[in-house]
């Protein structure tokens, strides 16, 4: 059992009940559900008993019994620990924290103000629980500052990333004779996401970013800007659960970024509904809307494309996992696809497994229905087969882990027929051996680069890619 000191658990009481009685008003409803008990059979008991049972929580040698009821304040101390601790952790055990840390996150704000207020000297301490014993009580400005101090922590997170990044490409020129290096995005990438909590299960998301490239001196403001252009991107979306139901969703505007994604990965701007279902390990996702797939920067017509996807995850144990599923997508000249066929019908699966700590190994295959465009003769000429992916990771880059570092070795085929995004920065209708590694000097910062020797499935025309880049996360 975890073991407390009794004079800072007696100060950290103190705090919690001064802070309840202070807030008043606004802040007494989230002080009472801090306070809140974690009702009985809920699946965060499960969740942090894996993660006791797997030695991934400090100081906790025995799980909780069966039965045993905590308050949210509780939970939060465990989650907190465990956030601690993550250097060791496998992918499963990280998704099972982060879920966690999601659902406790506001809870472990107000951990920390107590904390902070824990670390008040004895006088400060005095003054705060001993107002009109002999001690001095606090001001009516105090007292303000102090709800005011609780209540944004409780309701307003913030967090985003600064990123500078240089790319370099080394291809084969139209005519075929000797190579050339371009540098298509020198860049710098500012992105600020906040988040604000409406109440337990509902919150409001605004994730703001801009870009400047270096390299193509297009100052053009817009709210889309692409990899060579300067300007904001505004996204708005909303967050929310039923509890009851087992049932997550997301709708709006946001960039989805996925490994697990309908494919190997997704990288696109989305716009519409995602809802997320399965009170256990087993997960469904069903997403519907519209997504930019840069068709339009691609040779191709259409901005926008519109999609439905029905996609499942299963983790088996903590070293395997399984994603699969199906997806509906607008057809994409860009791709090659046939504009009557309307929408084209992409199935997929991905595995994922975890030798030990240190090395771990993915594997996905992917296939389309998609009709050859009979109007562009470069279509004719095309592979139609099964995507493929694999990579093997060694370690990983742990943010929260100064001198942590990961090494991935990747191979990618991905035929335009039967990928419905360019992912990971493999080109259109490529194949492609990457050697990347990832290292973090300091906490929150993180230094990545890789080589890639990609070639045009069809033709061989050379198309690899240098990237350094250096991000630093709040």
């Amino acid at each position: 059992m975890r073991t407390w000191n009794l004079l800072n658990a007696g100060k950290i009481g103190m705090a919690a009940m001064s802070a309840a009685i202070i807030s008043c008003g606004a802040s007494a409803e989230a002080a009472g559900g801090f306070l809140t008990e974690v009702p009985a059979g809920d699946w965060s008991y499960s969740a942090v008993n894996e993660l006791i049972a797997a030695k991934a929580v400090p100081d906790y040698a025995v799980t909780i019994p069966q039965g045993r009821v905590l308050s949210r304040l509780e939970m939060a101390m465990i989650v907190d620990s465990a956030m601690k601790n993550q250097a060791n952790m496998t992918d499963v055990q990280q998704e099972m924290l982060n879920r966690l840390n999601s659902e406790y996150y506001y809870d472990i704000k107000k951990l920390t103000l107590l904390n902070r207020l824990d670390n008040l000297d004895n006088a400060q301490m005095d003054k705060l629980n001993n107002g009109g014993q002999g001690g001095e009580a606090l001001t009516a400005e105090e007292k303000a500052g102090l709800k005011k101090a609780a209540a944004l922590a409780d309701k307003l997170s913030i967090h985003g990333y600064a990123r500078i990044r240089n790319d370099h490409y080394l291809k084969n020129k139209k005519d075929g004779n000797g190579t050339t290096r371009t540098t298509r995005a020198n860049m710098i990438h500012v992105q600020v996401d906040t988040a604000y909590k409406v109440n337990d299960n509902w919150a409001a998301h605004a994730d703001i970013g801009y870009r400047n490239s270096f390299s193509g001196f297009d100052e053009r403001k817009s709210l889309a800007p692409g990899e060579n252009e300067t300007g904001l991107t505004m996204d708005g979306y909303v967050t929310g659960k039923f509890p009851k139901l087992g049932l997550e969703a997301k709708i709006g505007k946001w960039n989805e970024w996925n490994i697990y994604g309908w494919g190997m990965d997704i990288d696109c701007d989305f716009s519409g509904i995602q809802l997320v279902h399965g009170k256990k390990k087993f997960k469904t996702f069903f997403t519907a809307g519209q997504m930019d797939l840069w068709d339009d920067a691609m040779g191709g017509t259409s901005k926008d494309e519109k999609v439905t996807s029905l996609r499942f995850f299963y983790p088996f144990d903590e070293k395997n996992d399984i994603n699969f599923g199906v997806s509906y997508s607008s057809a994409m000249a860009s791709r090659y696809q046939d504009p009557n066929q309307n929408r084209v019908f992409y199935y997929y699966t991905h595995a994922h497994h975890k030798f030990d700590n240190n090395w771990g190994i993915r594997a996905g295959i992917i296939n389309s229905n998609a009709k050859r465009d009979p109007n562009n003769a470069e279509a004719g000429k095309k592979t139609k087969s099964p995507g493929r992916w694999l990579q093997v990771d060694y370690k990983g880059a742990k943010l929260d882990k100064p001198n942590s570092y990961g090494v991935t070795l990747t191979y990618r085929y991905e035929p335009a027929l039967t990928w419905p995004t360019v992912t990971d920065w493999c080109g259109l209708n490529e194949r492609f051996v990457r050697l990347g590694f990832s290292y973090v000097p300091y906490k929150n910062i993180l230094l990545d680069t890789f080589y890639t020797w990609a070639r045009d499935i069809d033709t061989g025309a050379r198309d690899d890619l240098y990237r350094f880049q250096a991000q630093f996360f709040f």
